[in-house]
């Protein structure tokens, strides 16, 4: 497995959790599963970072000259790690750059390699995470697509479609790949190279975070202008949700909590609701209409849409807890909203680990008016942590949340739907109670099992499929 990101070692957002969560998933079930990710700053200084071996060294040539690195080997919780140590691209304190040539060799440089080691190791299955490793599909399956190669089978997960890796058309001869696939059925996108388009236009299966997302991408509103390719290969993409680690998200037994609850005992959940109004000093109201909102501030998320649904759910009895970290423009809307209602609208700005989950485990509702959301990570949170999400019926959150009974769900993403699906979160929690709402809640299995069990199948299909092409 190949990717940029990878939880605890390196991670900015939701790929990370995704990518290491099913890897380890895969591991506890007795595949042998290796990731491959660069050796980022960060990540060889991160506490949880094992012990690491260099092998090497390896050399990947370039237009500007030779790239020379190592790999560093070591384990990490049953998964084997290879980091891709090049210090000239990956010693910095950034994750991400400007969308340059420069920055272009960093990814080139870990496909390029990651395929190299396929190639020599021929794994059963090379799997890449999102636009930062797509390109080694396609390297795999042009430069090296001979002999024993051929039955390494090849999957492209995508995490989120709207980025396609875009660079300038001159980051094309860092590739090393012939002239000819510098086209728009290849890696050309209206003058750039698209590097996504490496591992979907090549990859035994195209893997989305969802099965609607899988949809979605194939339409022109969600398919970021190559939803032609998704369609094209339609017969090849499919969609398994994500799950979350369900011991490191636990009320039973987190030591962030005020206390600690589970389904067979929910009770205590009520005095991590206490605990949270007093420590946000918001007002009480009454069941349904403690709400909060908690992710990254930008667009996507669809902040604006909570920001302007306020004055209504205000008015109707809510109080609510906005935590999130990012665009300075919503984080100064929702700052000045907490001005406007001070007993009513609390707004942590920054990113708080343990907070959220204080939220989680101490509001009613939590609420996700996201435009597009391939998988989802809150509203799975939401779910362990006994808190009704009331979400946009799009991506994954359609495909986790069960409309009435594990959540609520709206549409059009409009701040009246929004004000509306609270109310029928607050009819549910008053019709069928506030205790078995929760306690069905925190029964549901929100865990990597059943995902796992898809990914196999997957697996098992594409190594029959390779195996032929010997």
């Amino acid at each position: 497995m190949v990717g940029w990101e990878l939880a605890p070692l390196v991670q900015t957002g939701g790929l990370g959790e995704a990518a290491g969560g099913l890897a380890r998933a895969l591991a506890a079930r007795d595949h042998e599963i290796t990731c491959i990710l660069p050796a980022h700053r960060d990540a060889l200084r991160h506490p949880a970072c094992p012990p690491l071996a260099p092998q090497g060294p390896l050399s990947i040539p370039t237009p500007g000259g030779v790239v020379s690195g190592v790999w560093l080997a070591g384990d990490l919780d049953g998964l084997r790690l290879r980091l891709l140590d090049v210090p000239a691209l990956y010693d910095r304190d950034a994750l991400y750059g400007p969308a340059d040539a420069a920055e272009a060799l960093r990814y080139v440089a870990l496909s390029r390699a990651s395929a190299a080691l396929a190639r020599e190791e021929l794994p059963d299955v090379l799997v890449a995470h999102d636009w930062h490793a797509a390109l080694a599909l396609c390297v795999l399956r042009t430069s090296f697509d001979y002999g024993p190669t051929r039955a390494v089978g090849t999957v492209q997960v995508v995490h989120n479609g709207a980025f396609l890796g875009p660079f300038p058309s001159t980051a094309f001869a860092l590739t090393g790949l012939p002239d000819t696939l510098f086209h728009p059925d290849a890696l050309e996108f209206w003058g750039d190279v698209a590097l996504l388009k490496g591992g979907v236009a090549w990859a035994d299966r195209i893997v989305a975070v969802s099965p609607s997302y899988a949809r979605e991408l194939q339409t022109p509103e969600l398919g970021a202008g190559i939803d032609g390719l998704y369609r094209l290969r339609a017969e090849r993409v499919i969609g398994i949700a994500n799950g979350i680690d369900v011991e490191q998200y636990d009320p039973a037994g987190d030591p962030a909590l005020a206390a600690r609850y589970d389904a067979v005992y929910p009770k205590p959940r009520g005095l991590c609701r206490a605990a949270l109004l007093e420590a946000t000093a918001l007002d009480d109201p009454e069941p349904g209409r403690l709400l909060a909102c908690v992710g990254r501030l930008a667009a996507q998320k669809g902040w604006d849409v909570l920001d302007d649904a306020l004055p209504a759910l205000v008015e109707r009895g809510a109080s609510l807890v906005l935590v999130g970290d990012g665009d300075p423009e919503i984080a100064a809307r929702l700052r000045d909203a907490a001005l406007r209602w001070p007993r009513r609208v609390h707004a942590a700005l920054g990113w708080d680990e343990a907070l959220a989950r204080r939220v989680y485990a101490g509001a009613d509702c939590v609420l996700i008016p996201s435009r597009f959301e391939p998988c989802g990570l809150v509203q799975r949170l939401a779910q362990r942590y006994g808190s009704l999400p009331v979400a946009h019926r799009t991506g994954g959150l359609g495909d986790t949340i069960d409309d009435g009974r594990t959540g609520i769900l709206f549409e059009p993403l409009a701040p009246e739907a929004l004000v509306q699906a609270v109310e029928r979160a607050v009819d549910l929690l008053r019709v069928e109670g506030v205790l078995a709402v929760q306690r069905r809640l925190l029964s549901l299995d929100v865990s990597w099992k059943a995902p796992a069990e898809r990914w196999e199948r997957v697996f098992a299909d594409v190594r029959r499929e390779a195996a032929r092409r010997v």
